[in-house]
């Protein structure tokens, strides 16, 4: 028989030990795409399922005999609210879709900062206490209304899932090139180790220790907001301390002057 030589003897065996470790890799990758893709299915096959059966429930209960006035338009609140909540969860979907196809393209244009933040304050609840801090002379953004408008709305109710009643602060200053716009509230905190992932969709970050434990909503808000916000060249940021609350800092570039680097 033929006899390999040592170093050629050394390279097989290397190069059958990467294509071994290579295989090995890529079962993984593909179990861990398999794992994402299952958890993804479950969250929103569970979403998606919440407000339908909440929606049928109603629906049928106001078809029974003997149902009263009071409890006939109780129970059309219930459908509205929960078909609002599946509307903002398929439109949520979408956006999400759009930007990890790369297909959210921005249309960047000079926007005032206070009609943006008014904007998204209009979509919230009434009900919701919001103080408004503008520091004189904040000048326009170079950015695309609808989806900047969306970014903050979805920091908006991210707050508000949180605040536990307190009132929200949005303050927005800006200096030579950049444009800051703050969302602080005064809820439990973020708890450290989830810091890092609230901006993946599908994460939900778990509550602080004793706080309450609120509608958790979808999980793509602030991935949504994330997307939008870096799409037109700003940056997003968050700062938590479990017994002080929550800040989100949106950086957008001043109209008219380049995109610093």
């Amino acid at each position: 028989d033929r006899v390999i030589p040592p170093l050629a003897a050394v390279l097989t065996v290397a190069l059958e030990r990467d294509r071994l470790t290579a295989e090995a890799v890529q079962t993984e990758g593909l179990r861990r795409s398999e794992a994402v893709k299952t958890a993804v299915l479950r969250a929103v096959s569970h979403d998606l399922r919440s407000p339908v059966t909440a929606m049928v429930a109603a629906g049928a209960a106001v078809r029974a005999p003997g149902v009263s006035e009071p409890e006939r338009r109780e129970l059309g609140t219930l459908v509205v609210d929960e078909g609002a909540r599946l509307s903002k969860l398929i439109d949520d979907l979408l956006d999400l879709s759009r930007l990890e196809a790369n297909a959210a393209a921005s249309r960047p244009a000079e926007c005032a900062v206070d009609e943006l933040i008014d904007s998204a304050l209009a979509a919230q609840p009434a009900d919701v206490s919001f103080d408004v801090e503008l520091v004189p002379g904040v000048p326009p953004i170079q950015s695309d209304f609808v989806q900047i408008e969306r970014a903050l709305a979805n920091l908006l109710d991210n707050a508000r899932r949180f605040s536990a009643g307190q009132p929200i602060l949005i303050r927005a200053d800006a200096n030579e090139d950049w444009v800051t716009i703050r969302v602080v509230d005064h809820g439990p905190g973020i708890p450290p180790a989830d810091t890092e992932r609230i901006f993946e969709p599908f994460y939900r970050a778990a509550p602080a220790a004793g706080a309450p434990n609120p509608h958790p909503g979808s999980g793509l808000g602030l991935a949504i907001a994330k997307g939008f916000v870096e799409a037109n060249g700003g940056q997003i940021a968050v700062e938590s301390a479990t017994i002080e609350g929550t800040s989100f800092s949106v950086r957008l570039p001043v109209a008219g002057r380049p995109i610093p680097a």
